[in-house]
């Protein structure tokens, strides 16, 4: 039988506001998820994964949840999500239901959703804390004989950024530890910099994806919007995952005009 590849596809940092028609630094967010929603039915197969990793609602609104949960329920793709810095996660898990999966299985993989949220500092920094590093490793120890791919929302690596390198995974150092002990994790992916990264760290692939809403420009002192026509536009992340262990990962910009 020939090898069989789990298809993913990364959404993040989506920021909806609570009243539909705020904008977000100027951009009309909800439109732009949902014009890149209805592009990934028509472009992707309906066995596709899709994660929304994190910063899905701007400071927590209700009624935003309560209208992406209806969104997605009409969309093809199985779907979960994760909580970002501005997320409120006890509105995602009373929204979510199914959305709020913490393992998922697909064709020799486990997927290890993580919430970074722990200890935030107010300026936008998480860590995953003592209880989901404990449920890291378990989970990591009890799929031994599977691919892993972690899944959390804020980035474990420098961006080589003066205003974003603060707010990174605060616990980094700890994550990696865990990681150190499992040479079958072969991947990690993030959201929360709106920028496109990816890394070969202690052999594991480790990804970052831009948002659907605003891009941040790299190697900045203070945040600055993305100026470069070819690098604002909303994006997501598709990763096909082999059973062989192999990930071949590519960023996608959604250009509005066409949508």
């Amino acid at each position: 039988m020939a090898n069989q590849t789990a298809r993913v596809v990364q959404v993040t940092d989506c920021h909806l506001q609570n009243d539909p028609s705020q904008l977000y630094r100027n951009q009309d967010v909800e439109s732009q998820l949902d014009r890149l929603l209805d592009h990934l039915t028509v472009t992707q197969c309906s066995d596709t994964l899709l994660l929304l990793t994190g910063d899905i609602v701007h400071h927590g609104g209700p009624d935003a949840y309560r209208r992406l949960v209806t969104r997605l329920e009409h969309l093809p793709f199985d779907t979960a999500w994760i909580p970002g810095n501005h997320d409120d996660v006890d509105l995602m898990q009373a929204c979510g239901d199914e959305l709020n999966r913490k393992v998922i299985y697909r064709h020799g993989w486990c997927l290890i959703l993580l919430n970074s949220t722990s200890d935030p500092d107010g300026c936008g920094s998480g860590a995953l804390g003592r209880s989901e590093l404990a449920f890291l490793q378990k989970t990591l120890q009890q799929n031994s004989d599977k691919h892993c791919l972690v899944v959390l929302h804020h980035n474990p690596l420098s961006v080589e950024s003066g205003w974003q390198d603060p707010i990174m995974l605060a616990d980094s150092e700890q994550f990696w530890k865990v990681l150190r002990l499992h040479q079958h994790v072969r991947g990690v992916i993030c959201g929360h910099v709106h920028q496109e990264w990816r890394w070969d760290y202690q052999g594991v692939d480790v990804m970052s994806c831009p948002a659907s809403s605003v891009q941040f420009k790299k190697r900045c002192d203070d945040m600055i919007l993305e100026d470069e026509p070819a690098l604002q536009a909303p994006a997501y992340r598709v990763l096909e995952l082999s059973e062989s262990g192999r990930i071949i990962s590519q960023v996608k910009r959604f250009n509005l005009a066409d949508g």
